[in-house]
């Protein structure tokens, strides 16, 4: 498996080896994405173009097709929360359409799991 693959097929459990910035920065082990905090604000790494990439690839590797991708994509991101393997990041929520003020990785514990406020991309 080439290494934007790897660990995509973990339905349940510890999904820490999707975690992009592995050791480098925080690691939430149940959606495997990595998160932490960036000039203040609070970031989690994201499914962006890079993550269509990775489910294509595992649907051609398979002999899906294009009217399976739906069923494909579930698998790999089970609830629509969990990262590919993929260094694609972006600014996260504070629940209220606000970003989330940080000054420590820490301080993002309770938004690992916000959704996006800004775009998820590659930087």
């Amino acid at each position: 498996a080439s290494d934007l693959s790897s660990g995509i097929n973990a339905e349940y459990g510890d999904r820490a080896g999707n975690c992009y910035w592995g050791d480098k920065q925080p690691c939430h082990s149940e959606t495997g994405c990595s998160y932490g905090c960036h000039k203040r604000i609070c970031w989690s790494q994201c499914n962006g173009a890079c993550a269509i990439k990775v489910v294509m690839e595992k649907l051609i590797a398979e002999g899906g097709s294009i009217e399976n991708f739906n069923d494909f994509w579930k698998i790999i991101m089970a609830d629509g929360t969990n990262c590919v393997k993929c260094p694609e990041w972006c600014y996260v929520d504070d629940g209220s359409k606000g970003y989330q003020a940080c000054s420590a990785n820490s301080d993002c514990d309770s938004a690992k799991a916000n959704q996006c406020l800004s775009h998820c991309a590659m930087f």
